[in-house]
């Protein structure tokens, strides 16, 4: 989280030259955190809507493995070499919030509670967790190779289990679209250089999802050296392609700190612009786990009329850990219905 700081210094800069000259101050010296007079609506309950833009930002780490038990045998193998790695996720988004804030509290700095609640949608990127090899389907060497199931027979050079390409294993995580969020805390009124501010600290509640997809793609062929039919000699393919989905909502919860700044009134519609960040600790099970299976009764585990077909069954086993810490960072504009 080194880059932090940069990221605030560069929006508050941005904030700043955009803001219009502030109107005259109470008759006061505007000093930098000096308690301003009064601010608008300080003795009622305020309602407000917010809009905001960001970033969340959390590391998760994936891995995958299969195997392959034999009936025949009565042995368990494994199918492909497992894989594990790990990514960073940067997931913008936009949402929405609505807040009420109390009436100021009648003691030094006359502090506000206020509450809000949120919600915010995602545009994440599907990352690769976990990846072996580039899965997809058996085909062969030669380039733009079509998949080998769809093969007509009439190749002249036969290809075997080493050889053949869209073979590995691959984990995916990716932000789910929607997320939720509350928060609780107290707003400290201030003046800077005659502009009206609210410093935010908060205790915060978010609730979002990971989505994962395993796949892995196996090729084993009769005889090994020949996994299609040629002109000249038959060859066997099974293709074992394993895939799997799901998801899983995390919960977390950690401080914040917003500043925001009233930047005018039109009636009895307040704005103002707000900018912070928040950490959130994930509480409960961090990890998303994914199983999925397949079963083959073929050529290759019945090599014979006697014993009767017997039974191949091929399985993947993928997971996704999340970090135990999810950090934020939103600008936005805020609408507060001050009345008469």
């Amino acid at each position: 989280m080194r880059k932090g700081p940069n990221l605030f210094g560069i929006i508050g800069a941005a904030v700043a030259l955009w803001l219009p000259p502030a109107t005259a101050a109470p008759a006061r010296d505007g000093a930098a955190g000096e308690a301003p007079a009064r601010q608008a609506g300080e003795d009622r309950w305020v309602a407000s809507l917010a809009i905001t833009s960001g970033v969340t930002i959390q590391q998760q780490e994936g891995s995958a493995e299969s195997s392959l038990y034999r009936e025949m045998t009565d042995s368990l193998v494994p199918l492909r070499l497992p894989a594990e790695g790990d990514d960073l996720g940067v997931s913008p988004f936009v949402g929405g919030a609505l807040e009420l804030m109390a009436p100021a509290l009648p003691i030094p700095t006359r502090p506000r509670p206020f509450a809000s609640a949120e919600i915010l949608s995602s545009f994440a990127a599907d990352r690769d967790l976990a990846l072996d090899g580039d899965p997809g389907c058996v085909r062969g060497p030669e380039p733009s190779a079509p998949c080998a199931r769809d093969e007509d027979g009439s190749r002249r050079v036969a290809f075997g289990e080493d050889a053949a390409n869209g073979q590995g294993t691959k984990t995916t995580g990716q932000v789910e679209t929607v997320a939720f969020g509350a928060n609780l805390g107290v707003a400290f009124p201030l003046e800077l250089r005659g502009r009206q501010l609210r410093i935010k600290p908060s205790v915060g509640w978010i609730n979002y999802g990971v989505e994962s997809k395993g796949l892995v793609v196996d090729a084993e062929c009769d005889p090994a050296t020949r996994c299609t039919d040629t002109r000249a000699q038959p060859g066997f393919l099974r293709e074992t392609v394993l895939t799997t989905s799901g998801s899983k909502r995390f919960n977390g919860i950690g401080p914040g700190l917003d500043v925001e700044m009233d930047t005018g009134r039109y009636g009895p519609l307040g704005v103002s612009l707000f900018m912070g960040g928040r950490a959130y600790a994930v509480v409960g099970d961090r990890k998303l786990r994914l199983d999925t299976s397949e079963m083959f009764t073929d050529s290759i585990s019945d090599p014979g009329s006697d014993p009767p077909v017997l039974t191949d069954t091929a399985s993947g086993r993928f997971e996704v850990e999340v970090d135990p810490w999810v950090f934020r960072a939103h600008v936005g504009i805020r609408f507060h219905w001050l009345g008469d």
